[in-house]
């Protein structure tokens, strides 16, 4: 199978019409023909019916050009950005981080000439460092602590990850502002029993990946989801409570209080990026800019 008959497919399949295709093709109908013939003879299916109305998709053929028109689209799209009709795109693989906000608003206007695309996706620590290697993402944004330190630096020595420090933060523990241990300058572990638990799902590996500082007690309640949102609705609709890096810039610091937690181990929060890949500017920028954000949440605090 080749590229050329896919868009051959596309083409009779938008126009209903073999001879209408070979003339947008610049190519003679039964040339046309005996290539969707030999597509049909090696993919073991019959794409089209023929009939005195016009040319029609089988439902084989329905479902292939479902999937060519994704690979035609991404190709075109390609080609497209390498000929200056199409900006260049950053994106940001994190955990759920609240501060990334305000960094990635100032990059987006720093760079809006070169730049039409700028997102962040909060994710698992497992897809957070495939997307760095694999050059999905331009950089990842996670913590190390001594509970997955070893493992993550482990894995990123075999994808040909680098972390670089962004600053040590304690575990903080995330209440409703009416929450009864709300008061509290400090809680410990032991406040914290009989209270039900908030957390980011990750994948079911057998390695320690959790983005959630505590561990779940023993028949414990947990209230999982995966959308930063739904979390701090879950906070400020329940007793319950999340533990994290805490470090929150926006109006959520309105609706929750972060509370430390009593000798709480040190997590290093940094990013990783893909040593296969040159820095460019916008990553120096981006990264200058959150911390500028951690520098000012640190003085807030």
């Amino acid at each position: 199978m080749k590229l050329q008959q896919c868009r051959y497919v596309e083409a009779i399949a938008r126009l209903g019409s073999f001879s209408q295709a070979a003339k947008e093709l610049y190519m003679s109908q039964p040339n046309l023909s005996s290539s969707i013939k030999n597509l049909e003879q090696e993919l073991g299916i019959q794409l089209f019916i023929r009939s005195n109305t016009g040319v029609y998709l089988t439902e084989e053929g329905h479902d292939f050009l479902k999937s060519i028109k994704r690979i035609i689209g991404e190709l075109d799209l390609l080609g497209s950005r390498y000929q200056g009709k199409i900006k260049k795109s950053f994106t940001v693989a994190a955990h759920h981080y609240d501060f990334l906000s305000i960094p990635l608003a100032k990059t987006s206007q720093n760079f809006s000439e070169d730049y039409q695309a700028f997102q962040t996706i909060e994710t698992t620590t497992k897809k957070i460092l495939d997307s760095i290697a694999c050059f999905e993402a331009d950089l990842g944004i996670i913590y190390l602590d001594d509970e997955n330190k070893h493992i993550l630096e482990s894995m990123m020595k075999q994808k040909e990850l680098e972390f670089h420090s962004l600053g040590d933060f304690p575990t903080r523990i995330f209440l409703r502002r009416n929450h009864p241990l709300a008061h509290k300058k400090v809680i410990s572990e032991e406040d914290l029993k009989g209270y039900n638990q908030i957390r980011f799902r990750q994948e079911q590996s057998g390695l320690n990946f959790d983005e959630d500082a505590l561990k779940i007690h023993d028949e414990q309640c947990v209230l999982y989801s995966n959308d930063r949102g739904t979390v701090m609705n879950l906070l400020c609709a329940t007793d319950a409570y999340a533990s994290g890096l805490g470090i929150v810039n926006s109006f959520i610091r309105d609706c929750i209080v972060l509370i430390p937690l009593k000798d709480s181990p040190r997590h290093t929060l940094g990013f990783v990026r893909n040593k296969r890949k040159k820095i460019s500017d916008i990553e120096k920028y981006f990264i200058r800019e959150i911390r500028k954000s951690l520098e000012e949440f640190s003085k807030n605090l």
